[in-house]
């Protein structure tokens, strides 16, 4: 497999991932995103974030160890902005804050978590004799928790279509059933990182996979 790769240079190489390949894999497993990368330009690369399974989009990877640790500090610090399109459940407000504590992962206790969404589009649809309703949206952490968006959109009742964990199994299988779509629709579209030589910001963009835009289209919306 050969990953599009969005930008390179000395440092850092962006890519889009597809939807069903890991950032990297545990020994033993299949091969992920870091791997086929690192034999698609016969160097090692060193992952910065990474970003789940089902989700697609732009994924960071640094070309030595050290620009690795600068970079992963950037994203602690949340000066790295990473902007996100969903498909969710029901028709969401225009705007908001999602700032519901979430349990931390694998450990006891809540940490604060943060999330922005903006409604770009919405449709109301007649399924099996249902009316059911749909919005995209755009989202943006303020912080880095596991599953943040998808835990935070469920906690306002606007679940992911497709995530098998948190989504609503209804509309899960009438998305398999209509689209062919068995995933978590999230896309990670848009990275903006500080170029430190350059002395600005660096914003890149990425269009999600063509199980996603196939969603959209069937929908009338359109990315612009």
């Amino acid at each position: 497999m050969k990953l599009r790769i969005i930008s390179q240079d000395r440092s850092l190489v962006v890519v889009h991932k597809p939807s069903g390949l890991v950032t990297y894999a545990d020994r033993g497993a299949p091969p992920g995103a870091k791997e086929f990368l690192e034999k698609q330009l016969g160097k090692k690369v060193f992952p910065v974030h990474r970003i789940d399974k089902d989700t697609c989009g732009l994924l960071v990877f640094a070309l030595s160890d050290q620009v690795a640790r600068d970079f992963t500090a950037l994203f602690r610090s949340r000066v790295v902005k990473k902007q996100y399109l969903a498909v969710v459940h029901g028709i969401t407000p225009r705007s908001g804050s999602i700032t519901t504590p979430l349990e931390k992962h694998k450990e006891k206790g809540t940490e604060p978590a943060h999330t922005d969404y903006a409604q770009l589009a919405q449709v109301e649809v007649e399924w099996d004799g249902e009316k059911r309703g749909y919005s995209l949206i755009r989202c943006e952490m303020k912080t880095g928790r596991y599953h943040q968006i998808r835990r935070h959109l469920r906690s306002i009742g606007h679940p992911l279509c497709g995530d098998p964990v948190h989504g609503n199994g209804w509309d899960n299988r009438a998305f398999e059933e209509r689209f062919g779509v068995k995933r978590t629709l999230l896309s990670a579209v848009a990275v903006a990182y500080p170029d430190r030589v350059k002395q600005q910001m660096v914003r890149l963009k990425s269009t999600p996979d063509a199980d996603f835009m196939k969603v959209l289209a069937s929908f009338g919306w359109k990315l612009t």
